[in-house]
């Protein structure tokens, strides 16, 4: 109903419009003006002609005709359709235009020019009129056509719009019928929907008492709970709620007002982690990290995005896993490293040696191995005991590590024999640090049964990495063969291995 009167009223508006524009159908107006100001053209060129008027006048009623032939492209005077439906009218006026334009160029111009002006005037006036009556004519029967034809289309539009209206009254009437209708059972409504609120307001004052209570067992559940549980808003950072095992945890007297997930965790990585994981998948489940405030500890995390009267809100709770997590540490410590000199360990070391040399290899960077062994270490068991064994073990260890840089690893392979990796380094400068490590062992105070000094010496290996496919296995194994060598040839000395290619050129060195 709407879409039907606001089409009416737009028509209707257009009919308007186009009945309040004057000069729609103007053209026999024009048409009989032209025949008009011809007609005193024509007599005012006898009067030139005859000496009754001056020329100027003559001059003036011609630029009056130009005025109203005018029938430029920017105004003009015919319109289209009648330039469609009657061309030889147009073709006529045109050709007017043309002698009228031609003859005011002449009573332009100089006086000898203007003398003939009549003449030709005269001369034409009389076709030029005749062909302008006829165009008269023509165009008072177009626009009677037109007229009529205007006449019959508003006739035709104005019963299309009085149908319009009947059904737009039809329609109205029988919308106030539905309405008065809807306002009875609207009130009806209004009654049951009262009594309705009533019962319900009595069910949420109910309802609501049972929630507080609700909500106040769960803040004493999740206080007394080991656990640390937060809710903050996602945008604002305001805290729903927190526990008070979090708050000390955070080292804070009071419950913050606000509170933002990220600043819970120590490490920015897995804060960073926790909530893509968050923004991606709308929950994390056991993310191990350390949270706190001055003293942090590790904890397992979980975190779920949840919504809180209707925004973003992140619930995290999590559980003290610092225990555990220093279990963690002690059995990879206890794994990893030698229980009685506290070095590495065989398979640790050949885990981290092998790290080494693939990162020398990768950045074409020299890396040295040593193999040590202290010399006669079975008599050392066998007279003194194995605690003095022990002792010895320890210290070799000591002053082994002593002589080594933060990047060099040292490790137990087993009984007496301890290994070095070197990276970075030759064997000319694992030779240095080999001097360094055997004077050190030789110089130890071992006290073994009663005062009685223990003197221990060593005998090193030494072998430099090949570049090409050489894995830690075979550079211990060449750095073995030249321990043997060292063993062989007196002890308490370092030799480098010696490869058996031409092209090799490390040289023993004893001391």
């Amino acid at each position: 109903m709407v879409v039907a009167t606001s089409a009416s009223l737009w028509w209707t508006l257009r009919q308007v419009q186009s009945l309040a524009q004057p000069f729609q159908h103007n053209d026999l107006w024009h048409v009989s003006s032209v025949h008009s100001e011809l007609a005193r053209v024509a007599l005012l060129a006898r009067q030139v002609k005859e000496l009754e008027a001056p020329d100027v006048h003559l001059q003036e009623r011609l630029e009056v005709l130009l005025s109203t032939l005018d029938i430029s492209g920017s105004s003009p005077r015919i319109s289209t359709r009648l330039r469609q439906t009657l061309p030889q009218t147009a073709l006529d006026l045109e050709d007017l235009a043309r002698h009228a334009e031609r003859w005011a160029k002449r009573m332009g111009s100089a006086a000898r020019e203007r003398a003939g002006v009549s003449d030709d005037i005269n001369l034409h006036a009389d076709d030029l009129l005749q062909r302008v009556r006829k165009a008269v004519v023509a165009v008072h029967l177009f626009a009677t056509q037109e007229t009529d034809r205007l006449r019959q289309e508003l006739h035709k539009n104005f019963m299309q719009l009085s149908a319009v209206l009947g059904g737009l009254l039809v329609g109205t009437a029988l919308l106030i019928r539905k309405l008065l209708s809807e306002a009875r059972a609207a009130q009806a409504l209004s009654l049951q929907l009262s009594q309705a609120n009533r019962q319900l307001e009595a069910r949420v004052s109910s309802r609501t008492r049972k929630i507080e209570e609700s909500r106040a067992l769960l803040s004493f559940i999740l206080n007394s709970s080991p656990s640390d549980v937060v809710l903050v808003d996602v945008e604002s950072g305001f805290v729903h709620f927190i526990n008070n095992q979090l708050v000390e945890r955070l080292g804070l007297q009071w419950p913050p007002i606000k509170l933002y997930l990220p600043e819970l965790l120590q490490d920015p990585d897995t804060s960073r982690r926790l909530m893509d994981a968050l923004e991606k998948y709308g929950q994390v489940d056991a993310m191990e990290a350390l949270i706190g405030g001055r003293s942090p500890r590790w904890s397992s995390l979980s975190a779920r995005l949840i919504e809180v009267d209707g925004r973003l809100a992140h619930l995290l709770w999590g559980f003290d896993i610092s225990t555990h997590k220093q279990l963690e540490s002690q059995l990879r410590e206890i794994a990893s490293h030698d229980s009685l000199t506290g070095v590495l360990n065989r398979r640790a070391f050949m885990e981290r040696g092998t790290a080494l040399l693939d990162h020398c290899r990768r950045h074409a960077k020299p890396c040295a191995v040593m193999m040590i062994d202290i010399d006669h270490f079975k008599l050392v068991n066998d007279r003194y005991g194995h605690q003095t064994g022990d002792d010895a073990l320890r210290a070799c260890a000591t002053s082994i590590a002593g002589a080594l840089r933060e990047a060099d690893i040292l490790g137990r392979l087993g009984g007496e024999e301890f290994a070095v990796v070197l990276p970075h380094s030759s064997v000319e400068s694992a030779f240095s640090v080999a001097e360094r490590i055997r004077e050190a062992i030789f110089e130890m105070q071992i006290l073994a049964g009663g005062a009685t000094r223990l003197s221990i010496t060593v005998s090193i290996g030494m072998a430099e990495m090949d570049h090409r496919d050489a894995d830690i296995e075979a550079i211990l194994g060449w750095a073995d063969q030249a321990l043997y060598r060292a063993k062989a040839t007196g002890r308490n000395r370092a030799i480098a291995y010696e490869r058996p290619t031409p092209s090799a050129e490390h040289k023993g060195v004893s001391s």
